[in-house]
């Protein structure tokens, strides 16, 4: 029987950790890469906050016998993930870029180096997801599609932050905790020793970049503050901002004299001009319809008739969606307005879709794939 040699992508997490200790358990030659996405010196700082991390991951792979490397995609993150973030805030534009964060780093240029210049058969990470495949790529066909699965934690499943994966991404990659809670990838963390990573607190904010406390500033470094009007939506002038960079759809704007608060409405990239509606239940935050470009997607298109399952046909179908990877999947009619387009119309109004938001389908537990908000259609009626 072939001994597979498998890369985990090491991150000094408590996911990470349990995956290589899994694969090792099972019989695969294992080791661990560690990567640096992230020059904080370009940040002006004289501290590096990975320091402890790469300790971590270090560590992680000391104990389990494993061989251990890191490799620097800087460049790659900056230019691919960092630099089009950027862009899209300066359009006004919510983005997520831990998708791209996934699709162009840590499963593409990670994969090709750890497939490619290191030997690995595969490359195992600490996502919260499974495949068609099995979590060990046991069932694995290569003459068939593979679908992405939701992870079996319905609260940790990560499979929103995947949906843009290809068919090749995901025939090299393993996911070993997928079938299991976070509780028990703790547990198991404890069990075998690595209490000082069982309890550690999850990475939060933008991906490898970090939670900041004060993100407008961080932001303001790399993007020119541009002042702007701020303005209800009927045209009554409330004061003036900074720049759109600072502000997405239903975020709260401190303004004195209101008692319910003002919320952001609406962005007008063109003008620079913020809408700010009064209230954080205002109809106009409430979105009916809205549209989205169609996503590559994963296996099947369920827009149309594909290997003898025809879904409901090609123009319209009912699947589940959602916006934000913390709200479960929502019912949904997706109907196919125009080349590439899609309308998204769920059973009931989601609060503060933007434009750029990813917006990833499912059916049941397949995650069929995810495509950018382009615009809102029609919102909650108001007087």
């Amino acid at each position: 029987m072939q001994r597979f040699r498998v890369a985990v992508g090491i991150s000094g997490g408590v996911d990470s950790a349990v995956s290589a200790w899994l694969l090792k358990k099972k019989g695969y030659e294992v080791f661990g890469i560690y990567m640096i996405n992230w020059d904080q010196v370009e940040e002006g700082s004289s501290i590096c906050p990975r320091t402890k991390d790469e300790a971590d991951a270090r560590r992680v792979c000391e104990k389990l016998d494993i061989p251990f490397t890191t490799v620097n995609f800087v460049k790659e993150y900056w230019s691919e993930v960092f630099v089009k973030m950027l862009e899209n805030y300066r359009r006004g534009r919510t983005v997520v870029p831990d998708i791209a964060c996934n699709s162009h780093i840590k499963f593409e240029h990670l994969h090709h180096h750890a497939i490619e210049e290191l030997g690995a058969d595969f490359v195992a990470s600490g996502h919260y997801a499974s495949t068609s495949n099995g979590d060990y790529q046991e069932k694995r066909g290569y003459d068939q599609g593979i679908r992405l699965l939701c992870g079996i934690d319905p609260i940790k499943d990560q499979t929103y932050f995947l949906s843009t994966l290809r068919q090749e991404q995901l025939r090299r990659a393993i996911f070993p905790v997928g079938s299991m809670t976070k509780t028990k990838v703790r547990q198991i963390a404890r069990e075998q020793g690595f209490d000082d990573i069982a309890d550690k607190h999850e990475s939060m904010g933008i991906c490898f970049v970090g939670k900041r406390k004060n993100f407008e500033k961080f932001v303001d470094q790399y993007i020119e503050p541009k002042k702007g009007e701020i303005v209800t939506l009927d045209g009554k002038r409330l004061g003036q901002h900074d720049g759109i960079h600072h502000f997405t759809l239903g975020k709260r704007i401190h303004i004195q004299g209101c008692h319910l608060g003002y919320f952001v409405s609406k962005i007008d990239a063109e003008t620079n001009t913020v809408y700010a509606c009064e209230g954080s239940y205002h109809p106009s935050l409430y979105a009916t319809d809205f549209c989205v470009v169609e996503p590559e997607w994963i296996e099947r298109n369920p827009l149309a008739v594909a290997g003898g399952r025809n879904i409901s046909g090609a123009d319209v179908t009912t699947l589940e969606c959602r916006i934000q990877r913390t709200h479960p999947p929502v019912p949904c009619q997706v109907t196919r307005i125009a080349e590439e387009l899609l309308s998204v119309r769920p059973v009931f109004p989601f609060r503060a879709v933007a434009n750029g938001q990813m917006c990833v389908f499912y059916d049941g537990r397949e995650c069929l794939g995810g495509g950018e908000v382009d615009h809102i259609i029609s919102t909650l009626r108001y007087k």
